[in-house]
């Protein structure tokens, strides 16, 4: 009969609003790369944490008696952004960028648009594309 079994690819689902924002943003954005001369820094780290609990393995305990189990085994405290993220950013500009001509362009994840982030790179003076500029899933 010739009929196969295809395995479904997986795609980001948007809304009209969206999708009709996409082509403006990447529109601006583009013409805004344009008119300087930057160097474009872009965020594509791969997400995953910087502890053994990444490892679903690694993610319960053993215990004869889990109500006499002490706390720190039984819980794990969890912070909301890792620490020491943020300043993996400017070491890397200060080694290969000339800060000045640099445009930081993260994801739309709202982890990077915190306002700790945003003070910190505004501190730092470093250039990034604003939220509302900024196109869904490009490049």
């Amino acid at each position: 009969m010739g009929i196969r079994y295809y395995k479904k690819k997986r795609a980001p689902k948007y809304t009209e609003k969206q999708l009709q924002e996409i082509p403006i943003r990447a529109c601006h954005f583009y013409r805004e790369l344009l008119k300087y001369d930057y160097e474009l820094v872009v965020d594509a780290e791969k997400y995953f944490l910087l502890h053994n609990a990444s490892v679903p393995t690694n993610r319960g305990f053993y215990s004869s008696d889990r109500h006499t189990t002490a706390p720190d085994v039984k819980f794990k405290r969890t912070k909301k952004f890792e620490p020491k993220l943020l300043a993996r950013l400017m070491p890397f500009i200060d080694s290969y960028h000339t800060k000045e001509k640099v445009l930081f362009w993260p994801d739309l994840a709202s982890s990077h648009y915190d306002h700790n982030v945003i003070h910190y790179l505004n501190d730092n003076k470093v250039k990034f594309v604003p939220i509302e500029c900024n196109p869904q899933n490009c490049p």
